[in-house]
């Protein structure tokens, strides 16, 4: 169920295999309880390594060998920056635990001379902190069965017709902050459009601002499994992520826009690097509080051929199976 995993484990997986190649997803654990048997692989990709003793016998071995990679999708390895981490902000770890994880992932990475990273920034903070030797960029991708429950749902129901005018995802209840700081804005937006409502998925507070609106925005708090998303993403027209920016954030993936352009949705969300990448008439890519204003008080006016074409593109650029392999390409 832990998103990185499915993005950086599992979809690339799947889809080497489906291309013939012998892969195997297993935990840091297990690996470490079966590394004798575990010999016959050309490359190890570890997904977020963090330094044990075992694994650190098994790293020191190959120190530097190609046939070692570690994978991030987040900034993750830099104590400097712990006051930034969510763990720490949001979810009560003291700043001494969550400095202390930091170091243990900084550990396990001196040890690599090959990185495969989700982002552009997080790559620049490798090559800033590890002055590796290759860095491949390789962005979150969407399997398959995600691309077809979301082409199903897309050409099933119009855009026009969706129960609700704006979304909001959160994944989890680190977003408290970002939604409060455009809540002004999608009032506005509300307020002008007397029809509009709005559904609000995940364990989040509702800011202030929005009360008065309670009978036209529906909040459900229980996260859904990956592949509903689509499901729910088809009853809105308009998905908004805004983010803080910061040393940490910015190094994030932009699936919020891809996950909701796939299933047809318009997307209007603050432009950290990898969304930036990104241009499409579904996208709307603000900054401040009047651009977020001006950007939900208007329309996307997208006829459905539109709508279906951009999807379509989105989702030819983040394909799992073509992620895959150009990331094999660059990291042989």
């Amino acid at each position: 169920m832990d998103p990185s995993t499915r993005y950086r484990c599992f979809n690339v997986a799947a889809a080497l295999a489906r291309n013939g190649l012998k892969v195997s997803v297993i935990s840091q654990s297990r690996f470490e309880k079966n590394i004798d048997l575990l010999g016959d692989f050309d490359r190890y990709i570890f997904h977020r390594p963090m330094i044990s003793d075992i694994l650190g016998n098994f790293l020191h071995k190959k120190q530097q060998s190609e046939k070692i990679v570690a994978d991030f999708d987040d900034f993750i390895f830099d104590v400097r920056f712990a006051k930034l981490m969510p763990a720490h902000r949001f979810r009560g770890v003291s700043l001494t635990d969550t400095a202390r994880f930091l170091a243990r992932n900084a550990s396990a990475s001196r040890y690599f001379s090959n990185f495969s990273l989700s982002t552009s920034p997080l790559a620049d903070e490798v090559f800033r902190i590890f002055t590796p030797k290759n860095v491949v960029v390789s962005s979150n991708s969407l399997d398959p069965a995600f691309q077809g429950i979301a082409n199903i749902y897309r050409t099933k129901v119009s855009n026009k017709d969706r129960a609700y005018r704006f979304g909001y995802f959160a994944g989890t209840a680190t977003h408290d902050s970002d939604l409060a700081s455009i809540a002004p804005a999608i009032v506005e937006a509300l307020k002008a459009d007397k029809h509009a409502r709005m559904l609000i998925l995940g364990p989040i507070k509702l800011p202030d601002p929005f009360k008065g609106f309670e009978a036209r925005i529906e909040h459900r708090k229980q996260v859904v499994p990956f592949h509903q998303l689509p499901a729910v993403m088809a009853q809105v027209q308009t998905v908004i992520a805004p983010l803080e920016i910061n040393n940490f954030t910015r190094c994030k993936s932009g699936l919020k826009f891809f996950e909701a352009a796939a299933v047809g949705c318009a997307v209007v969300a603050t432009p950290i690097p990898d969304i930036e990448r990104f241009e499409s008439p579904l996208l709307r890519k603000v900054n401040g509080f009047d651009e977020w204003s001006e950007a939900l008080l208007r329309p996307f006016e997208l006829s459905e051929r539109q709508v279906e074409n951009a999807a379509k593109a989105v989702c030819r650029l983040v394909d799992s199976d073509t992620v895959a392999l150009k990331w094999l390409e660059r990291i042989s």
